[in-house]
This record gives structure tokens, sequence and C-alpha cells, in this order.
């Protein structure tokens, strides 16, 4: 879909989804563009527009260069962002005189913003590099907003870890119990979720990064707006701020991770501890169980009228006494 805009009073102007006035276009959206619109757009500005392919290609050189007088720019930007399930795709800046192609196959929220904003209060720099620029900063706009989000996201995930919450328990005595317990295969799959979604915004933010220190290279050469310049390092800035804080957030995330897989090891040792000191304690009794189970002729247990509660009573004495021993260090 072409959809194009151009500039009246400071103000985007929508002209429809055709090119029957190109002079007047000062940005032409393509939106998943077919080839046919390819080719008319190629036609009508006299350049390559890069297909798909050639977009997501990770080649430096194959996202940032000049051709025939034209800039051309990839980044990957975010769409989806209201939730985790977020999609990375690239969105291709084309600069060429006073006219700015955007070539792109998903739909962030931030194009939207952008052009409503643009129509209804104007823009601050009504050229094709100042469009550029205030498409870019909504896009820093919305990751520092997915950051925001995830900060508070991952605050959640770790008093869940390290303060569970509080389940009382009536016990068979009567007696109440607290027990504190978290599930913790929940809390991994938060805490995956999380550091995909942080992994995406690294990403964003490095090939946006890259694409801002090009850019503010060839505006300087062409000696553009120094409003448009002003604005590039200033966004220059605003993305290493929000890689510093990405990658504070990715750390926060593998160590949020190191400490549920511990406190799954400790309820696992738990675990395994009451079944040691359960087989410990059950021990003694099998013993005497097995020695008056021996089949010898002269026993001279057997021949005693109360033989076998002296065993019962034996074996029950023999796991009396570890238990409480065990209760008694503390073990249990």
């Amino acid at each position: 879909m072409i959809t194009v805009f151009g500039i009246n009073s400071g103000k985007l102007v929508p002209l429809g989804d055709s090119l029957g006035r190109p002079d007047d276009a000062i940005w032409i959206d393509l939106f998943r563009p077919t080839p046919e619109e390819e080719a008319l757009v190629e036609r009508q500005a006299g350049l390559d527009v890069p297909t798909r392919e050639e977009m997501q290609e990770i080649e430096l050189s194959s996202r940032l260069y000049e051709e025939g007088g034209a800039t051309f720019m990839t980044a990957t930007i975010l769409s989806h962002t209201d939730s985790d399930d977020v999609v990375i795709s690239p969105i291709t800046f084309i600069v060429f005189g006073n006219r700015l192609i955007t070539v792109r196959y998903e739909d962030p929220r931030t194009f939207g913003a952008y052009t409503a904003r643009g129509q209804r209060v104007g823009i601050a720099c009504p050229s094709a590099g100042g469009i550029a620029v205030g498409l870019l900063e909504a896009s820093i706009e919305r990751l520092a907003d997915v950051l925001e989000r995830t900060t508070h996201d991952l605050e959640v995930l770790s008093k869940d870890i390290f303060r569970p919450g509080v389940t009382i328990q009536q016990s068979a005595g009567g007696k109440k119990a607290v027990v504190r317990s978290t599930d913790f295969q929940r809390v991994l799959v938060g805490i995956g979720r999380k550091g995909d979604l942080v992994s995406h915004v690294r990403d964003s933010l490095i090939t946006i990064r890259r694409l801002c220190t090009f850019f503010l290279t060839t505006m300087t050469d062409k000696k553009a707006s120094k409003d448009v310049i002003a604005r590039v390092k200033t966004l220059s800035r605003d993305v290493e701020s929000l890689s510093d804080h990405a990658t504070f957030q990715s750390q926060k995330v593998n160590f949020l991770l190191d400490a549920t897989l511990g406190m799954i090891n400790i309820e696992q040792n738990s675990i395994i501890k009451i079944f040691s000191v359960a087989a410990v304690v059950f021990l003694p009794p099998t013993l005497i169980a097995s020695i008056y189970g021996m089949n010898f002729d002269f026993m001279p247990e057997l021949a005693w009228p109360l033989g076998y509660p002296f065993a019962v009573g034996l074996m029950i004495l023999s796991a009396i006494l570890p238990y409480f021993f065990f209760k008694r260090r503390g073990w249990l």
C-alpha cells in the first residue's frame, strides 16, 4: 500500500494513495508494497527500492549506504509492543533531496501516532530529514516505554522469588502453619519472556544507533538543516542512554534466572533431605525385622510368649529415637 504525504503550513497533509502529484509529495510510505507498487515508486523516484529480503540482510553495507544521490538507512523496529510478544522487523528510510520514502512490512504504532500528530499540530522540521528523525524519535519513545514496563515486571518477578507469598495451612493439631511458596515454573517462564523482550529491544537500539551515526555523517556532509543535525545528535544520546538501561536489564534477567534456579535447587535438596532422613529413620526397624526374619533353628525369642510384641516395640523405639535426634539437631 502506498500512502503519500505533503506539507502545508508545517503540517502533514495526506495526498492519497497514488503518485499523481509527485512534486507535492515529501513522504511516500510503502507498507507491504506489491512488486507493482515498488516498480511505480522506482520509476517516479529514479532509484532502486530494496526488497524485503535485502532489508533483512545483517551486513552493515546492506543497511546503510548511499546510491544515486540517495541515502538508504535500515533499522529494526519493534511492533506489537503492548505485550511481550513483540515483532521485530526492518524498516528502510530513503532520503533523497527533500523527499523521504519509508519501506516497511509491519505496522508499528509509532507510525500511526506520528502521522496523526503531524496532521493535527504539525512537525518540528518540515523536511524529509526532519520526518525521518521524527519517526525515529517516536520509535525511541516507544522503546523507552517498553523498558519502563519491563523494569516494573522484573521487580514483580524479583519479589516473587525473594519474598514469596504466604499461605496459611491448618495442621492436624489445630495449629496454623505459615508456608511460603512460589510457582517457580511460572517465574521461569516470565523471566524467559522478559529476557526475549529485552534482547529484541537491544537489537533495535543497536541498529538505530548505527543509523544515527551514519545519518549524522551524511547530513553533515550535505550541509543539512542545523535543527535536523541537532535532533540527530540528541537522538544518539537518547539511544546510548536506553542501551545502557537495556544492558542493565539484561544483567538483571540473568541474575533473576540464576536466583530462580538456585531456589529450585534448594527446594529439591529439601525434598531429598526428607527422603534421606526417612530412610535413616526406618533403617533400624528394617535391621531388626531382618534379624528376626532369619530362618535359624535356634532363636530364643521365637519361644517367648511376648517375643512378637517385644520385636514390634523394639522396631518402634528404634524408629522414634533417630527421629527425635534429627529433630533436636534441626535437621527436620
